[in-house]
């Protein structure tokens, strides 16, 4: 169901004539009205009702228990009356009052005016009495407006107006969440009143024809559903804007997926309210409630309902704007289609040619509508097949989007809902914009699967160089394998076409083009791209968290760099790991400054320590080692918040009693929040991976405030985030293993014959352990210092005067040269958003970027790999 705190311009429609009705009345009653049957604060409330109508009202109880409001119904016209009350009184109206009866008039006003038209049908007549009345409101209390101050004015930022009056609207409403209204009394003034005195209550405003029972006549039905389809409409312009963007390549292909996914499961929700509401009306009759909805506006309007044939329209060519509006496309399309699959489930066959040639080099803008009719039919007759194969064969995807898990139901069903066709509708949709580059999505998730098989052979390669760790369970290979499977599997085989090619009875059949589901459906190739890069994120960091080689070598490095002497050593892959897991949770606070503090930090992070060993009054008894007795290594987790949130979703089996994706979206904004909130006091910097921008900052302080937020800026927020992740999701936890294994063993290699006589020939049993080369080597560091200490030698830090770190200074420069940013170059390939990690990578000269790009292309994915990306992708 759709999350509370998300409401759709309906719901935002009731709120705010309720809000400005609660405020109104409140007013009233301070300028001495008496509402009917208030005093009594009986078990009804018909206030506002004519007297001829009253007992054709339903009639409700009112709850009065003592943690619940007094439920107050209003009609438009008792607001007239009591507007006029309040225009003669010395009250002042604030301006988001007015603000928000005005946005609730312009939203009825566009249902009367366009979707029904401007017949004069009694439905009609009764929105635009609603609306004439409630102008005629705010008329007569526009000129009883607070206005804001000249100096607020001078100083308001530059945004537009619309926008200035949501801001102090979102304020109001938070304001006056629930607002008490105060009965006067005759022996003291009107301010003095005791709480005792005070009703809590919410007004509700009815329609004419509308009672208590919210919903139960047709007219508000109908309007709820257009307020439905304004929504759907908008969720489909920010999904077009969205795909647009990735097609620009100003977004990846992983963020555009999610985003969508997420907008369509929201419109999902919100279909299925007013579905809900309709109850017996669609259940007995077979026509979905997308074509009710456009033929009543058809009659509305007294236009012709007949199909203008002769252009190649199944509806009539007058009502092309109605049937855009309601999806009647897609409707018609699937509908048509239901008939082809037979009782037998057999599965349905497409022959090219067989409705027309789809060709994408068409000018799909110079197209008449009957053209456009056409060449939808043609992509998704062309598509539908593949999502039965998936029904036919139980075929789990491995991520599932919410367009193949609406269509599939369809397939079963032959139900066109209405969410159905908005999917439909949106699948074209994200087909037309990518319609000269329809293939970008596949090629994308074929370049990255390609680089992760690379990854994975090169890490198994280095496995093969050392004993099998006994700190590595088996479960780890086993998921890096898998992993390895589902890219071979989806992002360079083609798992439908081999089902096909291979099913019984399929001798005499066409089969389908190779990787046409994926190179047409480019959501889903983002959502399986999303789901295999997050598991390589997991067990990457599960990987360096057992054999803490990043970790040790980070301190070791810190410490190098510390030294005027190798001030100038860069790292910039390890800078970027640091930035990502923050320097509290690497170091265990801030950097440490010397060699004593690095090994103290060293020995509390891997675990070997506990806290109390460093503790003032603490007794080491002179001893240097010591046994562990520390707990566990700091773990390394995720530190992508918005990623985190759709995890479960799609790479995990989400449970169905659990509240995953979008839907629990209110736990990541109140952690935004709070993380603003210690941002702007300063406090561990460290761990912040990327700066909010101004639109962030804006929705984090509107719900810090309200509690309340758009879907669309939801979303909006989303795509910012997962933009500002994307580095941090594909960073290659893998690659910087394999690379600081290899410094590692440099490092034993040059001083294998010191640690043997620091530490006997068998300080190291097998090569599994040697990331705690680094220990040994601070170790020989704080001996070091404080010999030299001892002997009266300027104190450096104790690193000018270690021979061993100097050593392992040298070996790390030599390596750094030209293994340094091999992971930084990488997310330059692979992520679009090259901003976040410019800081810690030196830019070449803008003018050999593609040079750069191609060149490093091969460097990730080698020839072999660079040709089955050229080659192995059928050509449009």
């Amino acid at each position: 169901m759709l999350p509370e705190f998300l409401q759709g311009s309906y719901k935002r429609y009731k709120e705010d004539t309720n809000a400005f009705a609660t405020w109104l009345l409140e007013a009233a009653v301070k300028c001495g009205y008496k509402p009917d049957d208030f005093e009594n604060q009986g078990t009804t409330s018909q206030s506002g009702k004519d007297k001829g109508k009253k007992n054709k009202k339903k009639k409700k109880t009112v709850n009065l228990s003592a943690s619940g409001p007094v439920q107050y119904f209003t009609s438009i016209k008792e607001l007239q009356v009591i507007a006029e009350l309040v225009a003669k009184s010395s009250l002042t109206v604030p301006r988001p009052i007015l603000a928000l009866a005005r946005r609730a008039i312009n939203l009825r006003k566009h249902v009367t005016s366009w979707f029904l038209g401007q017949g004069d049908s009694k439905n009609n007549e009764r929105h635009a009495h609603f609306i004439s009345a409630l102008e005629i409101i705010c008329d007569t209390l526009e000129w009883k407006v607070n206005k804001p101050s000249d100096f607020n004015a001078k100083h308001r930022p530059a945004t537009s107006e619309s926008g200035a009056d949501d801001a102090e609207i979102d304020i109001f409403l938070n304001k006056f969440a629930v607002l008490t209204v105060e009965e006067p009394r005759e022996s003291e003034p009107q301010q003095q009143a005791l709480p005792e005195s005070q009703k809590v209550v919410k007004v509700q405003v009815l329609d004419d024809d509308e009672d208590e029972d919210e919903g139960s006549s047709f007219g508000i039905k109908l309007f709820k559903t257009y307020c439905m389809f304004q929504d759907l409409h908008n969720m489909r312009a920010f999904i077009s804007h969205t795909w647009t963007e990735y097609r620009e390549k100003k977004i990846d292909l992983m963020n555009a997926a999610v985003v969508t996914d997420s907008a369509l499961q929201l419109a999902r929700d919100l279909v299925q309210d007013v579905v809900n509401d309709w109850g017996r009306h669609i259940r007995q009759s077979d026509e979905p409630l997308q074509e009710l909805v456009f033929n009543l506006a058809i009659l509305s309007r007294g236009g012709d309902s007949d199909p203008s044939t002769e252009v190649g329209l199944p509806y009539n060519k007058d009502a092309a704007d109605i049937a855009e509006w309601t999806f009647i496309t897609t409707t018609v399309i699937l509908r048509s289609f239901a008939g082809v699959l037979d009782l037998n489930n057999a599965l349905p066959v497409f022959k090219k040619g067989c409705l027309g040639v789809y060709d994408p080099k068409e000018n799909r803008g110079a197209m008449s509508a009957g053209q456009k009719f056409k060449e939808d039919q043609i992509i998704l007759f062309e598509l539908l097949p593949q999502f039965c194969m998936l029904d036919m064969f139980n075929i789990r995807t491995p991520a599932r989007d919410t367009i193949t898990t609406a269509i599939v139901e369809y397939i079963k069903n032959k139900r066109v809902t209405p969410f159905v066709a908005f999917a439909g509708q949106i699948l074209l949709d994200i087909h037309h914009i990518m319609r000269y580059s329809s293939m970008s999505a596949y090629a994308d998730l074929r370049m990255s699967g390609l680089r992760i098989q690379i990854t994975i052979d090169e890490h198994f390669k280095l496995s093969k160089t050392h004993p099998k760790p006994p700190f590595w369970p088996k479960e780890g290979d086993a998921e890096i394998k898998a992993i390895y499977t589902t890219v071979e599997a989806w992002a360079i085989d083609d798992m439908l076409w081999s089902v096909q090619s291979r099913g019984p009875g399929r001798d005499n059949l066409p089969v389908s083009e190779k990787h046409l589901l994926l190179t047409q459906h480019s959501l889903l190739s983002g959502l399986i791209l999303f789901h295999i890069n997050l598991r390589m994120q997991t067990i990457g960091q599960k990987l360096i968290t057992q054999w803490y080689d990043v970790q040790q070598l980070a301190f070791l490095y810190n410490l190098i760099t510390m030294s005027p002497m190798y001030k100038n050593l860069k790292w910039p892959d390890m800078e970027a790991f640091i930035k990502i897991h923050g320097e509290s949770h690497i170091f265990v606070g801030s950097r440490p400054q010397n060699v004593t503090e690095s090994l103290n930090r060293l020995e509390l992070a891997s675990g070997i320590a506990s806290a109390t060993r460093f503790a003032r009054d603490s007794r080491n008894n002179g001893r240097d080692f010591h046994p562990p007795d520390g707990k566990v290594a700091r773990i390394l987790t995720p530190t992508t918040t918005v990623a985190n949130l759709y995890r479960d979703q799609y790479v995990h089996t989400p449970r169905p009693d659990q509240q995953y994706g979008i839907a629990s979206i209110d736990t990541v904004l109140d952690q935004l929040s709070e993380h603003t909130a210690v941002k702007g006091k300063g406090k561990d910097k460290g761990k912040e991976a990327v700066p909010s921008n101004n639109a962030q900052a804006m929705f984090q302080r509107k719900w810090a405030n309200t509690r309340r937020i758009d879907a669309l800026q939801i979303l909006a927020l989303v795509k910012s985030k997962l933009f500002e992740e994307e580095p941090v999701i594909l960073f290659n936890y893998f690659g910087m293993h394999k690379r600081c294994i290899e410094l590692l063993r440099l490092i034993k290699v040059k001083e294998d014959h010191k640690f043997a006589q620091y530490f006997t020939p068998e300080y190291m049993p097998d090569e599994s352990l040697i990331a705690g080369l680094v220990i040994l080597v601070l170790h020989v560091a704080r001996g070091s210092a404080k010999n030299a200490q001892e002997l009266g030698f300027p104190r450096r830090g104790g690193l000018a005067l270690s021979r061993i770190v100097m050593s392992c200074a040298e070996v790390m420069r030599d390596y750094l040269e030209k293994n340094g940013d091999i992971a930084c170059k990488e997310l330059k390939i692979f992520c679009k958003n090259k901003a976040q990690i410019q800081d810690v990578i030196e830019q070449g000269e803008s003018g050999a970027d593609n040079h750069y790009y191609f060149f490093t292309l091969e460097d990730v994915l080698g020839p072999t790999g660079l040709a089955s990306l050229m080659t192995g992708i059928p050509v449009a």
